[in-house]
């Protein structure tokens, strides 16, 4: 906003709609400050806990997990929907108190600049990165348009030589290992690593290719006498995930690896690291197409019973056919989706009729807390009155016994 000049010839264009990321509601007001009243959500997450506050989509805490640093499925014991919706609260109250002073920084040179949380609330629709038959079920409404899968062609590359002779080992076939680019292989504790290469020795029917970083040289020396492994630091991941030799990959759970792994009917051993991937790993396991293994648990025994369990077990790779076929076999496409309801957007201009009254609501209202006052004080005085006329009654009572005795007592 400080270089405010720099936007000025993006308003020139007088764009019909625009995209912003859901992470956080930045994008929002610099596109309101261009002048673009049509804004679309995309995620690169499931619905985050502040865009279903904003856009008014029921999120309850009983049986819809938040989605950062939670570990918890859809099925929830006592403790575990305590947890929930204590993080639920957080996110929201951390997300109201955020916004305000990212609306404070766009007042500072607009006076009169919505809140942002306003603007959020406006939006046309919410493209959201993951698929409804592979994701945890949940409230939705008309403007959350799934488009998991977006980009993953059943088109693959063919594998240069070096990933075909790799694909070749095994006896039974390969497993991948790739923990992501924010904590790669290598950035594992030193015992951590020799416990899992020590696992991987032993399960020798299988060869593993791990995807270390480009400046790893800690692994390299560690795999000197284990056989059936190979070191990359980049992998053809769709096209691996296409190949018939191809096992299971274990993975730390990121939304789009996951879905690409799901589409690809690949079982997973997911070890979650940070933000979404715990939920996710719970929504494997509910889908019955992996396991998880938790970060601080990984050993040697624990990575190898994961792995053979996932290898061994016939009902993961069973259910991984099955809702890849599911998703593959869904009545339009994720461009299709994209494509046309942004096309909606554009020849009908914001979506109005789509807007949900709960998010323009407080709290006191959405919850009916006002109604339930209320109500609880017309019971609370109903019970009062009801017991004075029994007090009042029972004291009569008394008093017309006492006369009654005296009566008989003068007789």
């Amino acid at each position: 906003m400080s270089h405010r000049d720099q936007l000025e010839p993006l308003r020139a264009f007088n764009f019909d709609v625009a995209f912003s990321e859901q992470l956080d509601l930045c994008g929002v007001g610099v596109i309101r400050y261009l002048g673009i009243q049509n804004h679309l959500w995309i995620s690169t997450t499931p619905i985050m806990d502040s865009v279903s506050y904003n856009l008014g989509i029921p999120a309850p805490s009983s049986y819809v997990p938040t989605i950062e640093e939670n570990d918890n499925n859809d099925v929830m014991d006592f403790w575990q929907r305590a947890e929930n919706l204590y993080l639920s609260s957080g996110t929201v109250i951390v997300h109201k108190l955020a916004t305000d002073r990212l609306t404070g920084i766009f007042r500072k040179y607009i006076p009169d600049f919505p809140n942002v949380r306003e603007i959020a609330a406006n939006s046309s629709l919410c493209f959201v990165n993951t698929d409804e038959v592979l994701d945890l079920q949940r409230p939705t409404i008309t403007k959350t348009i799934y488009v998991g899968g977006l980009g993953v062609s059943d088109k693959t590359k063919p594998l240069d030589e070096k990933f075909q002779k790799i694909m070749s080992k095994g006896k039974k076939g390969v497993v991948i290992v790739s923990l992501g680019s924010i904590v790669p292989f290598s950035d594992l504790k030193l015992n951590v690593k020799k416990e899992v290469l020590e696992a991987i020795k032993e399960i020798s029917d299988y060869h593993f290719l791990i995807k270390i970083a480009k400046n790893d040289t800690s692994t390299l020396p560690l795999i000197t006498d284990i056989p059936n492994v190979d070191l990359v630091d980049w992998i053809p991941q769709v096209d691996l995930l296409s190949h018939p030799r191809l096992q299971l990959f274990v993975m730390h759970g990121g939304i789009n690896g996951l879905v690409e792994t799901a589409l690809k009917a690949v079982p997973t051993v997911i070890i979650p690291i940070f933000a979404d991937q715990f939920r996710n790993g719970r929504m494997v396991e509910k889908r019955g197409i992996g396991k998880v293994l938790p970060k601080l648990k990984i050993g040697k025994d624990s990575f190898k019973s994961a792995v053979l369990e996932v290898l061994e077990t016939p009902s993961y790779k069973k259910n991984a056919v099955r809702i890849a076929k599911m998703m593959r076999e869904k009545p339009f496409s994720p461009e299709e989706r994209l494509t046309k309801w942004t096309q909606f957007a554009i020849d009908h201009g914001v979506l109005e009729e789509f807007h949900v009254e709960g998010s323009r609501l407080n709290f006191l209202v959405y919850y009916n807390l006002d109604v339930i006052g209320v109500a609880l004080a017309i019971l609370l005085f109903v019970l009062y009155v009801v017991l004075r006329i029994v007090k009042v009654l029972l004291r009569l009572k008394g008093l017309i016994g006492k006369h009654v005795e005296s009566n008989k007592k003068n007789n």
